[in-house]
């Protein structure tokens, strides 16, 4: 019997023009493929290892699956 693969939650910090800085919690896969959309939109997008269970989910973390 094979595991089923884990996922990896990480904190992802978007930070937009003009100072508005939102916190969430998202799955690894999610959290870059969001990055890779929004940083040419000059969002900054930092992703860290450690995901803080107190930080809310990624609202429509579902857009950034497959």
């Amino acid at each position: 019997m094979t595991a089923a693969p884990q996922t990896r939650e990480v904190h992802v910090r978007l930070s937009f023009p003009g100072g508005m800085v939102l916190d969430y919690r998202a799955e690894l896969t999610i959290a870059e493929r969001l990055a890779a959309h929004l940083r040419p939109h000059r969002i900054e997008v930092t992703i860290e290892t450690s995901a803080p269970g107190r930080l809310p989910p990624l609202p429509c973390a579902e857009l950034w699956t497959d």
